[in-house]
């Protein structure tokens, strides 16, 4: 049986398929098959990777709800884009379906944005702020803890705002989870954790009245659990730079009042403490 070669020779055949014959013309054929077949496989290999790429922290963590693939919402690329739909419909004094509509919206958008977008901190952070406002309730307590875990460090924007300072939204993120995490247990320990340590590492880029705010929630908290003489001393402290620095901040004086309703029940009940401690003294 003669083979391909053989054929040529004798005239049978002409040499123009690359399966055939291994002339010059048919490895030509040949290398341009295989770099073919490479070529395809890298397009195709990139294409799987793409289409398998690992989920960034927030898809990892957060499930859509049931009713998302219903819902038909706009693209969100920028923070500014978040707060221009913020704006563009009402959050509240509506009839509850359409409430509850435009919230929803809201929401995908922003699920989609941080998907798409979670290296852009100021979008993700400003998302996660807002857009627990159309979360099914058990998600509204996991939005506000994934922001407070992991961007504790953020910093707001403060343009156009004469009374802002940088570490507001996390501070009253965190003061949020604090009452949510004082709902959900006995203890008060975890609450009290989390406001002492925003107001430990970032007391200065607080507002004064974010502060008050904060501080009143934490005498709230001392009273709920224990008063010893470490949280007292704190309070005194912050009484006294409230008392001095409400004279010129105008946002501070407004919150005052309440939070020195709080002080005033901590002094009291120290006071009253100091008297049982004293009575259950043995008499010399």
């Amino acid at each position: 049986m003669m083979n391909c070669q053989s054929l040529v020779k004798a005239g049978q055949i002409e040499c123009n398929s690359w399966h055939c014959c291994t002339t010059n013309k048919g490895s030509n054929a040949t290398s341009w098959m295989e770099k073919s077949v490479k070529y395809i496989s890298v397009i195709m290999l990139v294409l799987i990777i793409a289409g398998c790429s690992k989920p960034n922290k927030f898809e990892s963590e957060f499930e859509k709800p049931k009713w998302f693939d219903a819902i038909e919402a706009p693209s969100v690329n920028t923070s500014n884009e978040v707060s221009a739909l913020w704006r563009s419909e009402k959050r509240c004094c509506e009839d509850e379906n359409t409430l509850l509509k435009n919230n929803r919206i809201f929401y995908k958008a922003c699920f989609n944005a941080i998907s798409d977008h979670y290296e852009d901190e100021e979008l993700v952070v400003k998302c996660l702020w807002l857009m627990d406002i159309g979360a099914e309730s058990d998600q509204k307590v996991q939005l506000t803890r994934f922001l407070v875990k992991n961007f504790s460090h953020h910093k707001n924007s403060i343009a156009g705002c004469a009374n802002c300072m940088p570490g507001d939204t996390v501070a009253r993120e965190t003061l949020t989870l604090a009452r949510y995490e004082s709902r959900l247990s006995n203890s008060k320990d975890s609450s009290i954790r989390l406001i002492e340590n925003v107001l430990d590492t970032r007391l200065d880029e607080i507002s004064y009245w974010v502060q008050a705010e904060l501080y009143e929630y934490l005498g709230k908290l001392y009273l709920e659990s224990e008063l010893n003489n470490e949280r007292l001393v704190r309070m005194k402290e912050v009484f006294d730079r409230f008392n001095n620095v409400k004279k010129y901040n105008e946002p501070l004086e407004r919150r005052y009042k309440s939070f020195e309703k709080v002080y005033q029940i901590i002094i009291e009940k120290s006071h009253n403490n100091s008297l049982q401690r004293n009575a259950n003294e043995p008499a010399e």
